[in-house]
């Protein structure tokens, strides 16, 4: 995790002078210039660039010249490039990412509404939803793309027209179907740059269990096993195939959290649990920025670990899971994977005990 620093820097007048006129619009030989009349200006100019860059403090590439819509994007776009090197100089080749990039949404209730939609906003160029589901009045506390009026439409069509009116460059294609078996899936996930499962039927890690062995036979990122419930909200695990553990080992290793395999359940739970706006759209949205760094190629927040937030006293609980020894797609140094086992196939027990459905 990332603490904060703060360094602190002695500066001579010819730096003091410099800095301002950093701002991308002048040669070095004209920074020069611009501070010769200091007596230590000799050097102060490639020293001060020298110190910035260490720093990761000054800015590389293109200044971004696209379109007004995601311009305050291109800006956070310019800091990301200073500061990380594999990712190109231009901060329009960034957005062309996203613009050129496909992704599958399965489930666009609580958690997936707010996904579908900072995805839409952030520019994801083809975006395919997939829910049986038509709007109820009840969606309305914490699902932000329906409204009233569109009680009792598919909610496919109802986030279409919705992201109609809130953005535009983009398609969204509805697929207004169940998803209980890889071949529900197959003819969307073939081709996609990520596929992100979000819904809760036939439960949510069944069907991340689904999204995660369609997904991971095409080789195609995925993020699966968020939720929310009670007091915990997670955003899921983050699968690149041949790169991070596997959704499969994620089970295996969680399987038995809190001894579950030992206890007798005395009453079940409901079909539905409580829910709310601000925690349906914190756990949707951290998803979201994950799914962008997917796509942007940034490092990866949720892969190889287990989150859970504690929504009342904002604690993480954080576990790391390895590979196991003997998984078919267990990680090599080399990036390869070892086809010793097939992934375990159970399908009905939680990944984790403390979350219930994102809907």
């Amino acid at each position: 995790m990332s603490d904060l620093r703060v360094k602190e820097f002695q500066a001579t007048d010819a730096v003091i002078a410099l800095i301002p006129l950093i701002d991308g619009t002048r040669s070095i030989a004209e920074l020069r210039t611009a501070v010769a009349e200091f007596p230590d200006s000799a050097n102060a100019v490639d020293a001060c660039l020298d110190v910035l860059r260490d720093e990761r403090l000054l800015g590389r590439g293109e200044r971004w010249a696209g379109d007004a819509r995601h311009s305050r994007q291109g800006l956070l776009f310019e800091e990301m490039i200073a500061t990380f090197p594999q990712l190109p100089a231009s901060p329009r080749a960034l957005q062309d990412r996203l613009g050129d990039a496909r992704v599958v949404i399965v489930g666009i209730g609580g958690v997936g509404s707010w996904v579908l939609q900072s995805l839409a906003m952030a520019g994801v160029g083809r975006l395919d939803i997939v829910d049986p589901d038509v709007v109820e009045l009840s969606n309305l506390n914490r699902q932000p793309l329906y409204s009233t009026v569109q009680v009792g439409t598919a909610k496919i069509d109802a986030a279409r027209d919705r992201l109609g009116d809130i953005t535009d460059g983009i398609v969204v294609s509805g697929h207004r179907r169940s998803v209980e078996s890889t071949s529900d899936l197959a003819d969307l996930v073939d081709g996609a740059d990520l596929v992100i499962s979000c819904g809760d039927e036939p439960d949510p890690f069944a069907l991340s269990d689904i999204v995660a062995e369609c997904a991971q036979v095409s080789g195609i990122p995925h993020i699966v096993g968020g939720a929310y419930g009670g007091n915990l909200g997670s955003p899921g695990v983050t699968v690149v195939p041949g790169k991070t553990v596997c959704w499969s080992c994620i089970r295996d290793a969680t399987r038995d959290d809190h001894r579950r395999l030992s206890m007798t359940t005395l009453k079940g739970r409901s079909d539905a649990g409580g829910s709310i706006a601000p925690v349906s759209g914190l756990v949707g949205n951290l998803t979201a920025w994950e799914a962008l760094r997917v796509l942007l190629g940034l490092p990866l927040g949720l892969a190889d670990h287990v989150r859970e937030l504690d929504i009342m006293s904002l604690d993480w609980r954080i576990r790391r899971v390895e590979p196991a020894v003997d998984c078919a797609r267990r990680i090599h140094a080399d990036g390869q994977t070892a086809l010793t086992r097939e992934p375990s196939s159970s399908a009905s027990e939680s990944a984790s005990g403390s979350v219930s459905a994102p809907g």
